[in-house]
């Protein structure tokens, strides 16, 4: 049994041993464990390779902070999430009902939008055609989102819902057009940098020096590309999208989403930093349709999924990730590469996961089993 750490609150030693037992198990190779109430952190811990200060791919635990950034350029009158989509963005599906997408179906995955496709794999295929690279170029990313603007839906917008990784893709150049800049330059200015999140970022080995790339958990190997993932996005399109999008693409340390989370918590009661206490209320609210949507404009909360084709992603596994003792009313997200972070607003409690799960194959699912044990000690010892 692994002793405490210096400073660890050993009331959360439950967690810990299951956060340990992770790394015998094959669940991840590192992970880092942090639990908050308010402005104090009560619980830090890192396992395997990782340390507190480690850089993961949350994967889409971009999507959070994708929303936060929608509505802070609404706050400026850039954008609404009432407004509809096809007034920024340039549609070409022949399916008329696109027409009818709001920024909110978009934030809350009900648009009709596909969940996922392999947009890579054409690009790719595109690639060989034309004999010149595409992914991870401008010209492939803008041939990426031209592909999701020409699909058609599955349901009329706001009649079901389904977790969707495009939706996600268009909000990012939503995101872009609006704001007149890209979108990891808009998010350093409007979002991490204020709030103090220094080592949140996309493309991070072009930000740091050659001797700080063992902050960098590694992901695994890449069929794709043939070559080891650390530090370049794990997500397939996210990468062929030159590793800025909407949807996935950043990296972060868990004292970074802490401070994300906070900004969440506190923005509700009215003092948040970017975030209107409206913005922070209607993100961390579960839409109104369809009915019985878990769904926020931003979140998950906690709740039975739906299947979904995407492994370990929200709407995978039938027990809600969040664990079986998570409050009600709690928001969070997962990430495929086997990150969460999850928010009690009535208790100002956050929990953030990070691991790197996908390091032993994308098919890896001891996580889903894991996870939610790990939550639940964290909810009874917080409270």
């Amino acid at each position: 049994m692994t002793p405490p750490a210096a400073g660890e609150n050993p009331r959360f030693r439950e967690a810990a041993d299951l956060l340990d037992g992770g790394i015998p198990e094959g669940a991840y190779a590192a992970a880092v464990l942090l639990v908050a109430r308010g402005d104090e952190v009560l619980f830090e811990r890192s396992a395997g390779y990782a340390r507190a200060a480690s850089l993961f791919d949350i994967a889409s635990l971009t999507k959070p902070l994708t929303a936060a950034l929608f509505f802070v350029l609404s706050q400026e009158g850039h954008l609404s999430p009432d407004g509809i989509a096809a007034e920024v963005l340039p549609f070409t599906s022949p399916d008329a009902r696109s027409r009818e997408i709001r920024f909110t179906h978009l934030l809350s995955h009900t648009s009709g939008l596909p969940a996922w496709l392999p947009l890579y794999e054409k690009l790719a295929a595109a690639e060989t055609a034309e004999g010149r690279q595409l992914s991870g170029t401008a010209e492939g990313h803008d041939r990426i989102l031209a592909e999701v603007l020409s699909l058609p839906l599955s349901h009329d917008p706001g009649s079901d819902w389904e977790y969707s990784d495009l939706g996600y893709m268009l909000l990012g150049r939503a995101i872009e057009v609006a704001g007149f800049r890209s979108l990891d330059r808009l998010l350093a200015e409007v979002v991490t940098g204020p709030l103090g999140m220094r080592e949140t970022r996309y493309l991070p080995l072009s930000a740091i020096s050659e001797c700080e790339t063992g902050q960098v958990i590694p992901t695994g190997w890449s069929e794709v590309r043939q070559r080891e993932k650390a530090g370049e996005a794990d997500d397939e399109n996210a990468a062929a999208m030159g590793g800025v999008a909407g949807h996935a693409g950043l990296f972060s340390t868990a004292r970074d989403l802490f401070q994300f989370a906070r900004e969440i918590v506190r923005a509700r009661r009215g003092e948040g930093r970017v975030l209107s206490r409206p913005s922070a209320v209607r993100m961390t609210t579960r839409v109104a349709r369809p009915p019985g949507c878990p769904r926020t404009p931003g979140f998950d909360t906690p709740t039975r999924p739906n299947p979904s084709p995407k492994g370990d992603s929200p709407g995978k596994t039938p027990c809600s990730q969040a664990g079986e003792h998570a409050p009600a009313d709690a928001v969070g997200h997962l990430g495929y590469t086997g990150c969460s972070m999850w928010i009690d607003p009535a208790r100002e409690t956050s929990v953030i996961l990070l691991t790197n799960r996908v390091v032993f194959g994308s098919d890896n699912r001891k996580l889903s089993a894991l996870r939610p044990l790990i939550h639940d000690a964290v909810w009874k010892t917080a409270g």
